[in-house]
């Protein structure tokens, strides 16, 4: 195992996976529901995935970045526990204190031990 080929996520699970608190990533499935005149309306088969999040204040570069708004919030998710999952914008994430975040921007950090996202009450 090497620092570069997801040594260090596994640390920074290790080691961070105590202090952040327990939350949930939810994506939309990916299988389309349709209504009587065949246009979706939705999407069935989704599945909550239990993360490792940190709430914070968002970073100067977040709030200089286009569709900023007022209340965001930067969300640190463990990149460990997901096991390959990327977050992405059609996902939501609920913190250790229940509050749900519609996911804004999402990028993972250059060690890629977690995800750094822009969030939006939900």
């Amino acid at each position: 195992m090497g620092l570069l080929d997801g040594g260090i996520a596994r640390i920074f699970n290790a080691a961070l996976s105590g202090v952040y608190l327990d939350g949930a990533l939810h994506r939309d499935g990916t299988d389309p529901i349709y209504d009587n005149e065949g246009n979706i309306t939705g999407y069935a088969g989704g599945a909550d995935i239990p993360i490792k999040v940190q709430r914070d204040a968002c970073t100067y570069a977040m709030r200089q970045s286009e569709g900023y708004s007022e209340g965001d919030v930067m969300l640190l998710i463990l990149a460990a526990p997901l096991n390959g999952v990327k977050v992405t914008t059609d996902m939501q994430a609920t913190d250790g204190a229940g509050d749900r975040w519609m996911i804004r921007s999402a990028d993972l950090d250059a060690a890629s031990s977690h995800w750094i996202c822009r969030g939006r009450a939900a």
